[in-house]
């Protein structure tokens, strides 16, 4: 067996390389998708990227835009609150993910 095929710990150090590289790299619309996000959040108790993507596109942005950053919209926190996975998933409607599983999030107070 390949000791390098299945690595659990360097698996997921390259996940968060990745992430990193894409977030700096779309930094201006991460934000924006971000800050659209925590705004639904604080309406609504369920929040997907299909949400966040409809919200933007309403406002003249493309989500297609963050590219692989968009993998980092609901890693973040702000005013107190952080994104947490509501064990739910859905499928994505929009017409690009060919329906996809999506995950659920819900917005709370981050612990101190």
């Amino acid at each position: 067996m390949n000791p390098t095929l299945f690595d659990s710990l360097e698996a997921e150090r390259l996940k968060a390389e990745g992430m990193s590289r894409a977030a700096k790299s779309n930094s201006h619309v991460l934000s924006q998708a971000q800050q659209i996000a925590f705004a639904l959040g604080s309406q609504f108790p369920d929040v997907t990227s299909d949400t966040v993507a409809l919200r933007m596109e309403q406002l003249g942005l493309r989500y297609e835009s963050l590219g692989n950053a968009a993998g980092s919209v609901f890693k973040s926190e702000m005013h107190g609150k952080r994104w947490v996975w509501t064990g739910r998933v859905t499928s994505s409607c929009r017409v690009s993910t060919h329906k996809r599983i999506i995950r659920i999030w819900t917005l709370v107070e981050a612990s101190s």
